[in-house]
């Protein structure tokens, strides 16, 4: 049976609030659709770009018994994560797969509470992304304890990078925003994201800084917002990568991989996660 909720992401895409709204009738908006952009022919015309059209999601909230006051409860979560600087998504679960849209309520109705001890609300949820899959913790990539030993009359080894789920496969029809966290120790961190081929496309550099253990930097793709945690604050570090490269990433059409530059006497490692959006 399909759920709706509501719900807030943090920086690094995780959900920390959900509001369960599951007597929801009348969903609408819930498909897709296709803005092409054409160049007109005589007989048949060609077809410059596809892109997906956001389109609101309307439905009826039903607060059955007590649903001034469940009224109520619901408008003030929703006041509250209304803000600019907050990031408030519809969760969507149609028993198949949960899906994620970032937006805001728009449009919250109210009536009187019927003959059956119902209230029922219209609801508009306006988008500001399509609807995506939250894929989380799937990357992993950090430096062996042991790495490769030899039986050399003095012990010898050597750091070896351990890498888990690196590969980022994208079939939706546009680049699509790849979060990482980097944490220390590593110096000056850089981070490839490589086509197919092995073919470096995107690069993104830390210069003049050096990650001690206890510190992070995350780079959010999706909001376009990177901090860094000096061990007792976060703070915006949107504009401490290298001008001469990238700022952040995004996850070409098709199979990329990503790596980072740990040496075998770092102790750092970097966790990252996408949103792999879906028409």
């Amino acid at each position: 049976m399909r759920k709706f909720a509501f719900v807030v992401f943090d920086i690094e895409n995780k959900i920390t609030e959900r509001f369960g709204v599951d007597l929801i009738t009348g969903p609408s908006g819930l498909g897709f659709k296709l803005k092409l952009s054409t160049l007109e022919g005589d007989i048949v015309d060609t077809l410059t770009k596809v892109a997906q059209e956001k389109q609101s999601v309307g439905m009826t909230v039903n607060f059955f018994r007590r649903g001034y006051e469940r009224y109520l409860i619901l408008s003030q979560w929703l006041q509250k994560y209304s803000v600019i600087d907050s990031r408030m998504a519809l969760e969507y679960d149609d028993g198949v797969q949960v899906r994620y849209m970032e937006g805001r309520v728009t449009n919250l109705g109210k009536t009187e509470i019927d003959e059956y001890n119902v209230l029922s609300c219209e609801a508009t949820f306006t988008p500001l992304t399509p609807f995506f899959v939250n894929v989380e913790n799937t990357i992993r990539i950090r430096v062996s304890a042991v790495g490769k030993s030899y039986p050399f009359r003095y012990p010898y080894s050597y750091g070896k990078n351990v890498v888990e789920n690196n590969r980022i496969e994208n079939n939706y029809i546009a680049d699509i925003p790849v979060t990482i966290k980097i944490t220390g120790g590593i110096s000056e961190p850089t981070i490839l994201l490589l086509d197919e081929e092995g073919n470096e496309y995107t690069r993104i550099r830390f210069p003049d800084i050096d990650l001690a253990e206890g510190q992070y930097i995350i780079i959010n793709s999706a909001t376009r917002k990177i901090w860094f945690f000096d061990g007792s604050e976060l703070q915006d570090y949107s504009a401490g990568t290298d001008p001469k490269y990238d700022t952040f990433l995004f996850a070409q059409r098709g199979i990329s991989t990503i790596s980072v530059n740990l040496a075998s006497s770092d102790s750092g490692e970097l966790t990252g996660s996408w949103r792999q959006y879906g028409l």
